[in-house]
């Protein structure tokens, strides 16, 4: 069950070696043509520095006047309205050319942005990623976060199904190592994040196909009423998370790293802290939309490490002397020792998008690296 998603995941030391990649090594790849399409996309604003347009490597006439690099839903909310303009920053002094930043409240919109080529970068979740490289297979991988020894041996966060606290002793299983399982799931109001999230849809559907075989045959099946009750999609991991906690849902999907920011939690010790058993309170003054749900609290009956995801770059229409600045630049030293773009440990609600509890910066990664997702059914 959820061993064979886990164990799809875990990454030798042969293979860190490997993915140790030239700037050009993953840019090799061929693919099929980028799909045109117009997408309505909310602006939130472009870097003031000016740089001159580039050419781009397949059409010397051509050129880029600027980036456009859209952005999650989960990473689109205010609070890291400080975070996302530092990288915008961080992107224009290597690329050279002004950077507009796209927020969405929806994944597909996302998707559909940098398969197109409307947005030549995206910040993405690893099966949005994919979605997004089935529509046009020159959308590649540019870098993603690293552990916080700065490889890709652990550069994972937790894909959780959750339930009320007060309703965990209906998921005891002493037949399971952890404690708890999901077999109980079965005619409960479920929540998922997104039909095209990892963490909140892709993984959780298949530890339930898992402890379903002759029950789910697809994770289509999930998306529906059925199996389940009723289905609801948070469109975020807060949103999948709010729907449990105030009772709209019985059971929820949604990550550790866009969540635990408006909880207590329960331990220092990452891993422990996203094992079956742990109870999450929600903090007291917690940010929108934790505010409504203030005092309510959940706990983990499932747990799974998933590949971080990447900053996806449409490699059709960036150049490709850019896409080499940018890998320079942000797997540099000093884009790793940026505050704005990295909060401290100890530093809370600082804008940044990513914490140095997480990871150590960015580093170069392969299209290759991302098959265990691929090879989910």
């Amino acid at each position: 069950m959820q061993s064979n998603i886990e164990n799809a995941m875990n990454i030798n030391d042969d293979a860190q070696r490997k993915l140790q990649v030239s700037r050009r090594s993953f840019l090799s790849l061929m693919g099929m043509g980028a799909i045109t399409l117009g997408l309505g996309l909310a602006g939130c604003g472009s870097t003031e520095g000016k740089g001159g347009a580039a050419t781009t490597g397949s059409d010397e006439g051509s050129t880029v006047d600027k980036i456009t690099m859209v952005w999650l839903p989960n990473e689109s909310s205010a609070e890291f309205d400080k975070g996302r303009e530092e990288f915008g920053k961080v992107l224009e002094k290597y690329a050279g050319v002004p950077v507009e930043l796209m927020t969405t409240t929806d994944y597909n919109v996302a998707i559909e942005a940098i398969a197109s080529g409307k947005a030549q970068l995206a910040n993405m979740g690893a099966e949005g990623f994919i979605q997004a490289q089935k529509k046009n297979a020159k959308v590649m991988p540019l870098v993603t976060t690293s552990d916080t020894d700065g490889k890709l041996d652990g550069a994972k966060y937790f894909s959780r199904i959750c339930v009320p606290a007060d309703q965990m002793d209906q998921y005891k299983d002493d037949s399971d190592p952890t404690g708890y399982s999901i077999k109980n799931v079965k005619s409960k109001r479920m929540s998922f994040v997104s039909a095209t999230s990892t963490s909140g849809f892709k993984v959780p559907s298949n530890a339930i196909m898992d402890a379903f075989p002759d029950e789910v045959a697809s994770t289509d099946e999930l998306t529906k009423p059925g199996f389940f009750s009723q289905v609801l999609f948070g469109n975020s991991h807060p949103g999948s998370a709010v729907n449990l906690l105030q009772g709209d849902a019985d059971v929820a999907a949604f990550d550790d790293i866009d969540v635990d920011m408006y909880l207590d939690v329960p331990t220092d010790d990452r891993d422990k802290a996203n094992s079956a058993g742990q109870v999450y309170n929600v903090k007291d003054g917690a940010a929108q939309p934790f505010d409504r749900v203030q005092g309510k609290s959940f706990g983990i009956i499932q747990s799974t490490p998933v590949l971080n995801g990447p900053i996806a770059v449409n490699t059709e229409v960036l150049p490709q002397d850019i896409i080499d600045k940018l890998l320079e630049g942000l797997t540099s030293k000093e884009t790793a020792s940026d505050e704005l773009l990295f909060a401290p440990e100890d530093v809370e609600d600082s804008g940044a998008v990513w914490s140095l509890g997480d990871t150590a910066g960015f580093i170069a990664v392969e299209d290759s690296w991302y098959d265990p997702i691929r090879n989910l059914a």
